[in-house]
């Protein structure tokens, strides 16, 4: 079957560049120039796939992923030429699940596509989340991280690990597991650097969190294992 596919671009001659290549591999194809419709234009198509530019008019690329997401399990691929470090983070953090520089190989967004995963996760997006979770005074409950009785300001980051973590009950667990843990959606492929470093500072942050709850609660690091919620009679 036919697969749709959501090009949001305004350079006239890259969103071409971008169609032939969809359409190559199989996909049919819209296009917008600008945030603003590109959010319409994800849920009305709602494609296989998007690809998504960061520097657009309207709203940017990051702020189209982090409307699309609560709707849509479409694959975004940045291509954008934003190419600092960290811009493949925010991406991901925004809800994207890949990140290409400009200027990119055409071969290189095809194998991307190529490997995009064939079963969709319409299911997933209404299904409920994780039931609540609670080991040595820390507690996850929906978006809200409670230590030693008192309610964290967390970011979705911090979150994720913790729920991790609280999760385990004492036991470790890899930053591998934790990074794919923060995926929007999963993937097959291993976490790469950036998602290790995200999950480093989300553990440090959680840590600066229990110390200023004035909780003896630890997170261990575990060489070789990756880390371990401690209460203090453990």
């Amino acid at each position: 079957m036919e697969r749709a596919a959501v090009i949001v671009e305004d350079q006239e001659d890259i969103r071409s560049l971008l169609t032939a290549i969809l359409e190559s591999s199989g996909f049919t194809v819209s296009s917008t120039d600008n945030g603003l419709d590109a959010v319409e234009l994800v849920r009305t198509v709602q494609p296989d796939v998007t690809t998504l530019d960061v520097n657009i008019p309207g709203i940017d690329g990051f702020e189209v992923a982090r409307r699309v997401r609560p709707f849509s399990d479409t694959y975004i691929i940045f291509i954008s030429a934003f190419v600092e470090p960290g811009d493949a983070e925010r991406g991901r953090a925004a809800g994207g699940d890949e990140y290409l520089g400009k200027p990119f190989r055409p071969r290189d967004l095809k194998a991307r596509l190529a490997a995009i995963p064939s079963r969709r996760r319409r299911d997933a997006i209404d299904a409920p989340t994780d039931g609540d979770v609670s080991h040595a005074g820390v507690s996850v409950a929906g978006t809200a991280l409670r230590i030693a009785d008192v309610e964290i300001a967390a970011t979705s980051d911090e979150l994720a690990v913790a729920r991790q973590l609280v999760g385990a009950h004492g036991r470790s667990r890899s930053k591998d597991d934790l990074a794919l843990a923060l995926r929007s959606r999963p993937r097959d492929d291993a976490p790469d650097a950036d998602e290790i470093r995200t999950v480093e500072r989300a553990v440090e942050s959680l840590r600066g969190h229990l110390d200023s709850a004035g909780s003896a609660t630890r997170i261990d690091t575990q060489q070789g294992l990756g880390y371990r919620l401690v209460g203090a009679g453990d």
